[in-house]
């Protein structure tokens, strides 16, 4: 593509990337116009010369995976992608990324959208605290974050308490919006209790939550 040149330039606003060792620096030559990047399943991602200094993907606004992609971690190193404000992914990808980053320690202070979910899995029914505190910790300036557990088995108190540390953690950049739920049926009476308790514990604590919609498995929250 690159040497016949065939690629469109201009006007592509979403890229929807299939295939392995996909360069990032190809994916902003191409199509530098781009503002919503799509990665599928099969997809890998290679820096096929390191010192090559990258181009930044400036006008990406938008990143959208569904599963552990190889060489993500390129992507989110905050310089690949400067400008990024919205991330739809699963904790699991978005972990493994993170924790194979360079600089594991560097923040990405622009995203502030995050809606993120465990596998699409009936098989699932454990839940790694350690990979949502990772996630939360490198998006520390979140406006809107929504989760969806698939999962059968409810989630542990625990990971609503993560919750909360993170609201009280980012107290001078509140979350506009939080959204928190359960899709799968089974496990009613604990899911119940989750979001009871996880309703009870916001109103209780932060007294800028002015709206609150819950039922018996979903709990959305607007401060």
């Amino acid at each position: 593509m690159v040497d016949n040149d065939v690629a469109p330039h201009h006007g592509v606003r979403c890229v929807n990337v299939n295939g392995s060792n996909i360069s990032p620096q190809s994916i902003g030559k191409l199509f530098f116009t781009a503002n919503q990047l799509e990665l599928a399943s099969s997809t890998s991602l290679s820096i096929v010369d390191s010192s090559i200094s990258q181009t930044p993907l400036i006008n990406v606004r938008r990143l959208v995976v569904n599963d552990v992609i190889g060489g993500l971690e390129y992507l989110l190193d905050s310089l690949m992608l400067p400008h990024l404000k919205y991330i739809r992914a699963t904790v699991l990808t978005l972990f493994v990324a993170f924790a194979r980053r360079s600089n594991q320690m560097k923040t990405l202070d622009s995203v502030d959208q995050l809606v993120i979910y465990d596998q699409f899995n009936d098989n699932e029914k454990s839940f790694c605290l350690k990979h949502w505190y990772l996630v939360l910790d490198v998006l520390p300036r979140l406006r809107t974050l929504l989760i969806q557990i698939h999962s059968p088995a409810c989630a542990s108190i625990g990971l609503a308490e993560l919750f909360l540390n993170y609201i009280r953690r980012t107290i001078r950049s509140p979350l506009t919006l939080f959204s928190f739920g359960f899709t799968h049926p089974d496990e009613k009476h604990n899911k119940e209790s989750f979001i009871k308790y996880l309703g009870e514990r916001f109103r209780t604590e932060y007294s800028f939550v002015y709206l609150t919609s819950i039922n018996e498995r979903n709990l959305d929250m607007w401060m």
